[in-house]
């Protein structure tokens, strides 16, 4: 693994600290940033679901997607395929 440094606010550094050691454990600071992209991350892909989803049409569509999707999602499981 490769370490690098990045230039950051005081402030941000001290409150990266804080949660890392209030919320997280007491990880380092990397870990508690990795933590802090999941977290990002996963907040995105839930907005977009959020916003499919506001959307009938749309989220229809999806869903009609993930049934094709389910149909053959055990494909040569049974043994006798592939």
């Amino acid at each position: 693994m490769t370490l690098t440094t990045i230039k950051v606010q005081s402030g941000v550094r001290d409150e990266l600290a804080r949660l890392a050691v209030d919320e997280l454990g007491g990880v380092t600071l990397g870990a508690a940033l990795e933590h802090l992209l999941v977290e990002y991350r996963k907040a995105r892909v839930l907005g977009a679901y959020a916003h499919l989803r506001a959307d009938p049409e749309a989220w229809a569509g999806c869903q009609s997607e993930l049934s094709e999707w389910d149909a053959v999602a055990g494909d040569a499981l049974d043994g006798g395929g592939v």
